[in-house]
Formats: structure tokens, C-alpha cells, sequence
């Protein structure tokens, strides 16, 4: 048989085809769960403005939806893993720490319990697992008890690692905490790397991190990456308690994963970040997204067991992503039947804190926000606060001033009419039990701190709560450089020269937030710790919530 010359090029066409097909590199899928900043959050909470905000069905506005606690958690991660069950569980950080008080009074142990039936593979370590030193933390995590006993029966431990290759001795410069591990996700290979913040001292109190230096995070893990390899990894997972914020109104899902309202540390650090590693998984901004920066996937998982982030890596051979994509699913509990045994955890960790949850303190005329409703000065509950720490330092000796750190405020003040707050309310507002420090200042710095709080530019304002004692304006100049107004301290105008007697809890006292002035301060006395002031006001003088009141910070 003869072929007519066109025939026989088709054929040598095909043939090449299908020898290139041939060769062409078979591609994998990697999925991978996420969640971060669960900071014990163990029971189903009561919506918050950091819960999912979901479409109402009567009126189309966006409400705040019931979600989270870990019985649900474990079911929509459960529902999640019988789709891909080669998917691998990470978090990052923050899982423990500035926790309610059904965790906190059992130091975290039912979180971490709860936390070893999820089948979590690693965490990154977040500045909030420090709260009570290393030790403290490598007890956990060992699953040993306490100086005396575990809190929490048959204490276990977490059942996963948390990873801080950035963690390092100060004197030596090795590492503390495990760097990484290697898990096998279907056929592949994949290593997990970790990193805390390193702004983790600004963000701590001192006494904590004694001894630990907190060293770059890309830098990091980008000298880890011949290692990784060494090791045999097809695929390099980066999570670290690191992230970004998104502007107002931005939704936890970006169809076009552009984010343009993505702010924060973590685009520098994707920026440099080798791009080896295949998906960056954060956290600690407490932000829901999922976005692309230079193509690579950012995600971040919101807060409290709210959502989870679901992510999908599409792999060559060579480990290289070609294509990838991530939701986060809200952890409605109207959606999810709560997993039956971590129903029973929660319910024994409520009943050994049930009589410290529930001691009244005082029946409020109303509640109060830590968030300003324009993000330019003050709230009514920072305002209370500042008042209480204030007050109680007055008892002891001369206080003029008292501020307190917007980042320490943990959850709004929310009163049921007729109902009275009790220690749980007010120990979810304030977990840490720090210390109230009265110092002196002079004017001059107390001006400097203030000058230094202000926003530049458009970064997210964080300014002290200021006593009643303390009212100032401020505006923004031309060039966006903001300059301070008047100042009034007692009605009177701030004076450089002179002495100030000023209340701050310790965190502060040792220039956390960033608010470095505060170490200057002289002649220093610790007068009893932040909860007891508060407790002690509400108590004493209930109408106290009405007289803080936005407006002792203007924006001009």
C-alpha cells in the first residue's frame, strides 16, 4: 500500500504527539486545611464581629453568623478530609493563649486535647503559645503535667509539633523548637516548614521570651530550603503566625485572588520568600483570604475555628505548581452536627470552671466596644479600662494619666438587660493577668509616645486608650505626617517640663505595642493586676461604662 505524501505526514505529526504526551511530566494534587488563632476558643461562641459575615435571610444585610467551637470544627474538618483523603491539617499558631476562661483556668490543656483529634500535622508557633515562657509551652506539648498536677485528666499533649525555625537561643543562635517535618500526603512528599513572627517581643511581655531571639522569617526559611530537599520533599509548605489585613468590607474569598485592599508584613515577606516554597499559610492578623502575591497562594483561616481555609496545589513532577487555588468554608454551626466527644470535652471543661466562669460582679446599664467607630481615636471600652486602672492606682498613691493598649482587649463587654456580668465576661476581655505599673514620665516623653501612636499614612491605627483624665486632638498634615493638637491633662494643658505620674499594665511598661516610651519611665511601683481594677470599678460604680464614652481622642 502506497500513502499519498500528506498521509504520510500526519501520521509522523501524531506519532510525535503522542511520544511528546508520552513524556510529558504526570501531574499530582496536594490539598491542604488550615486554620489559625484559635486561642482556646474551645465553646461555640456568640457572633462577634469576628465571625463569618453572611447574607441575613430576611433583610440581605451582612450579620455575623454563629460559628466556630471545636465540636464543630472537628466536623466540617472531618467532612472536608472524606473529599481528599490525602489532605494534610496544618495551623497557623495561636491555637492556645488569650483564651476564654473555660481553657485558660485548665491552661490550655482541654484546647490542646481537643486540638490531638483534629489530625493536625504541625503548627507554627505563635507569640500567644509563649504567654507563660517555653518551658511552659514544651510542657504542653510534651503532654507532661504541672509543677504539681495536669489540670485537664488524662493530659496528653497536642499530638503534633510546633515549629519555630526562627525561634532561636540568644547565646547560641540554634534553634529551640523543631524547624520543620515531613509528612506523606498521597505519593508525595511534603515538608512543612514554620516560623513565628519575629515581631513576637513587641507583642509579648518581656519575662516571656528571656533568652530567645526571634530571627527573620524569610530569611529563615529560605536557608532551609537545600535541607528540605536533602531530605527527599517534592513539595515545601511555608506557615508562619504571620499575615496581613484586609481593608473594610473585604470578603474572606477573592474570585481573582488579587486582594488589592492586602495590607502588612506579609508582602515583604512573600516577596523574598524562595519561591520553592509552594503556598504561604498565615496567621495572627486574625484575617479570612485567600489571595496570589507574585502568583504564589496566601492564605489565612480568620479566627476562633470560624473558617477553615481548603487549598488545592496542582504539581508537576518537579514539585511545581501549575496551578492553585483556596476557599475559606465559614464553620457555621448551622451547618455541621457537633462532633459527640468533643461535645462531652467542652461540657467537662465547663463544669470544672463553672464556678469561677460564673461569679457575678455587676449588673451593667450597658456594654461597651473596643472598636472605635471611626478608626481615629478612642473606644468606650479601652476608656474603661484606662478609667479602672486609673482608679485603682489612686488608692495606692498619685496617678495623673492611665492608657491601655488597644491589642490587649481581647472581646467586646456585652450585657444582657438585667443580667449580671460575670468573671468569665470580663476575663474574655482581658486573659492575661498582667500587672498595673504606675512611673513617671515628663511631659515631653508623654508627648513623644503620643506623637508615636499616631497613624502614617495608611497604616492601621492602634492608639492607646487614654483615662478620662487625658483628652488630645490630632490631625493629619499635608504631606501625611500626623501632628498632634492640644492636650489637656486634667483639664489643664500638658506641661513638658513637669512630672506625670502614668498607669499601664507591664506589657506596656516594657514597651510592647511598639510603645517604646514607656521604658523611660522612672521611679516604677506594681500596684496590683489589671482584672482586679477592673472587677473592683464595675462593682463599685456600675455607671462608670456610660461615662466612658468615645471623644477623648478627635481627629481635627
Amino acid at each position: 500500500m502506497h500513502l499519498r505524501p500528506h498521509a504520510t505526514a500526519l501520521i509522523a505529526l501524531a506519532a510525535a504527539l503522542l511520544a511528546g504526551c508520552a513524556t510529558q511530566p504526570a501531574t499530582t494534587e496536594l490539598t491542604l486545611l488550615s486554620i489559625n488563632d484559635f486561642h482556646g476558643n474551645i465553646q461555640p461562641a456568640k457572633p462577634t464581629p469576628l465571625m463569618p459575615r453572611l447574607p441575613d435571610a430576611a433583610t440581605g444585610q451582612l450579620k455575623a453568623q454563629p460559628a466556630g467551637g471545636v465540636a464543630y470544627l472537628a466536623t466540617a474538618l472531618a467532612d472536608l478530609k472524606a473529599k481528599n483523603p490525602d489532605a494534610l491539617i496544618v495551623a497557623g499558631g495561636d491555637l492556645i493563649g488569650a483564651s476564654p476562661l473555660i481553657s485558660g483556668l485548665l491552661r490550655d490543656e482541654p484546647t490542646l486535647s481537643a486540638m490531638s483529634q483534629l489530625g493536625i500535622s504541625a503548627s507554627a508557633l505563635g507569640n500567644h503559645e509563649l504567654d507563660a515562657g517555653l518551658p511552659e509551652l514544651l510542657r504542653k506539648a510534651h503532654g507532661e503535667c504541672g509543677p504539681t498536677e495536669c489540670l485537664w485528666p488524662g493530659f496528653k499533649g497536642p499530638g503534633f509539633p510546633y515549629l519555630g525555625a526562627n525561634v532561636l537561643d540568644a547565646r547560641t543562635g540554634a534553634p529551640l523548637l523543631p524547624t520543620h517535618v515531613i509528612q506523606q500526603a498521597g505519593k508525595l512528599k511534603v515538608a512543612i516548614a514554620g516560623v513565628a513572627t519575629k515581631d513576637t517581643p513587641q507583642v509579648i511581655v518581656a519575662r516571656a521570651i528571656q533568652g530567645i531571639r526571634f530571627a527573620d522569617e524569610a530569611d529563615t526559611l529560605n536557608a532551609l530550603v537545600p535541607q528540605l530537599k536533602a531530605e527527599g520533599a517534592q513539595v515545601l509548605i511555608a506557615v508562619m503566625h504571620e499575615g496581613g489585613m484586609m481593608g473594610a468590607g473585604a470578603a474572606a474569598n477573592d474570585a481573582s485572588y488579587a486582594c488589592p485592599t492586602l495590607t502588612g508584613r506579609v508582602h515583604d515577606i512573600a516577596q523574598r520568600l524562595d519561591p520553592a516554597y509552594a503556598i504561604i499559610i498565615g496567621g495572627h492578623t486574625h484575617q479570612a483570604y485567600t489571595c496570589k502575591i507574585n502568583g504564589r497562594l496566601v492564605v489565612q483561616a480568620g479566627s476562633y475555628g470560624g473558617w477553615i481555609t481548603e487549598s488545592h496545589l496542582k504539581l508537576d513532577a518537579a514539585g511545581r505548581v501549575l496551578d492553585a487555588s483556596a476557599v475559606n468554608h465559614p464553620v457555621l454551626q448551622s451547618a455541621y452536627a457537633p462532633n459527640p466527644a468533643l461535645v462531652q470535652l467542652v461540657a467537662r471543661a465547663a463544669a470544672l470552671t463553672e464556678a469561677a466562669r460564673t461569679k457575678p460582679v455587676a449588673t451593667l446599664p450597658r456594654g461597651a466596644v473596643r472598636s472605635p467607630k471611626a478608626p481615629n481615636g478612642d473606644a468606650a471600652l479601652g476608656n474603661l479600662i484606662a478609667d479602672s486602672q486609673l482608679a485603682f492606682a489612686r488608692k495606692q498613691g498619685p496617678a495623673d494619666i492611665a492608657f491601655m493598649n488597644s491589642g490587649g482587649i481581647r472581646a467586646d463587654l456585652v450585657v444582657d438587660p438585667g443580667k449580671p456580668t460575670t468573671m468569665s465576661d470580663l476575663l474574655a476581655i482581658q486573659p492575661f493577668g498582667n500587672d498595673i505599673v504606675v512611673l513617671t514620665m515628663t511631659g515631653q516623653q508623654l508627648w513623644d509616645v503620643l506623637q508615636r501612636q499616631l497613624p502614617k499614612g495608611d497604616a492601621s491605627p492602634r492608639f492607646l486608650q487614654p483615662s478620662w483624665t487625658l483628652h488630645y486632638r490630632w490631625r493629619q498634615g499635608a504631606d501625611g505626617t500626623p501632628e498632634l493638637g492640644e492636650i489637656l491633662v486634667d483639664g489643664k494643658p500638658l506641661e513638658r517640663t513637669r512630672d506625670y505620674r502614668v498607669v499601664v499594665n507591664n506589657f506596656l511598661s516594657e514597651g510592647g505595642d511598639e510603645a517604646t516610651g514607656f521604658k523611660h519611665g522612672r521611679d516604677r511601683t506594681i500596684v496590683g493586676t489589671d482584672i482586679d481594677a477592673l472587677v473592683e470599678l464595675l462593682r463599685a460604680d456600675p455607671q462608670a461604662v456610660e461615662r466612658a464614652a468615645p471623644g477623648r481622642i478627635v481627629r481635627e
